[in-house]
């Protein structure tokens, strides 16, 4: 009952902000393939995106303006543009930009088609079920200026191991603070997560690969292009007390109750590890 509360308040500010004239917006930019330029991106599916104007409003609301807003959604979930609702049209206007794609990568198409697009920017994606703080923007890229080349997640969970075996996903810790650049950290794309350009290896965009091993499981694919390149992975948990708030009547999260609860993760990883041939003690290291 109280989530619902804080989800109609922040509904009714922004639609009595808006009413007053207070309404922020991303100047456009026609040339966001450029170093230091950072993009957010974040996909949905037919179910949410009644509500995904709220994820949206809150990135444009930002204090530090990203340099683009891009939402992409899959051409076999939205035929066309007029199946979108008006409440997501309605932001383009504002710097929201909106891209079809043909190929359906799931999860992976927040991350997959701004970092083809835009290979040279740094790419900050976010879920679509969550509001973010107008902080996020700005604290995530001051805070990775302390470890250039390295991803800077909100979330992250600590990959546990031990005699050289992964221990279960489920035991894999969430620290509530900070923590420096490590390999035994695993971004979570929930919380946002701020790619440099570079920072993931190429085998990223295999598509069939991709497909065939981790499909519903972004964050574990990334994982292992982030250790292929040999970049670390840092927490900025410590910058945020509150750093999203969930959006209520969405339904329960598959992905979710499959990956995690129902062990699918672990497998994937297993899997992973073995094909890329990813040294276990790489786990281990700071």
């Amino acid at each position: 009952m109280r989530l619902r509360l804080i989800n109609f308040a922040i509904i009714v500010y922004y639609c009595l902000s808006a009413l007053l004239g207070r309404r922020s917006k991303i100047e456009e930019d026609d040339d966001l393939n450029q170093r230091g330029k950072i993009i957010v991106s974040l996909t949905t599916k037919p179910e949410r995106i009644a509500k995904t104007w709220l994820v949206a409003e809150s990135i444009l609301r930002q204090k530090k303006k990203p340099d683009g807003l891009i939402l992409y959604v899959a051409r076999d979930e939205f035929e066309k543009e007029s199946a979108l609702p008006r409440s997501i049209l309605s932001l383009r206007k504002r710097g929201l930009r909106i891209v079809f794609v043909q190929d359906n990568l799931k999860p992976h198409n927040k991350y997959f088609h701004a970092m083809c697009a835009y290979p040279k920017a740094d790419i900050l994606t976010i879920d679509d079920d969550k509001i973010y703080t107008p902080n996020l923007v700005g604290n995530l890229t001051e805070y990775s200026k302390k470890y250039p080349g390295s991803i800077c997640a909100v979330l992250v969970r600590r990959i546990m191991v031990k005699d050289r075996l992964v221990n279960s996903y489920l035991n894999w810790m969430i620290p509530r603070k900070n923590a420096n650049p490590s390999h035994a950290l695993l971004s979570l794309g929930v919380g946002g997560v701020l790619f440099p350009s570079g920072s993931l290896h190429s085998d990223l965009f295999d598509v069939e690969q991709l497909k065939d091993k981790a499909l519903l499981t972004d964050d574990l694919w990334i994982k292992i292009m982030a250790l292929k390149q040999g970049t670390k992975i840092a927490s900025a948990a410590g910058m945020f007390d509150y750093p999203f708030i969930s959006i209520v009547g969405l339904g329960k999260e598959q992905l979710m109750n499959l990956n995690v609860l129902k062990g699918q993760n672990d497998v994937v990883f297993k899997d992973l590890l073995e094909s890329y041939q990813i040294d276990i003690g790489q786990l281990a290291e700071g």
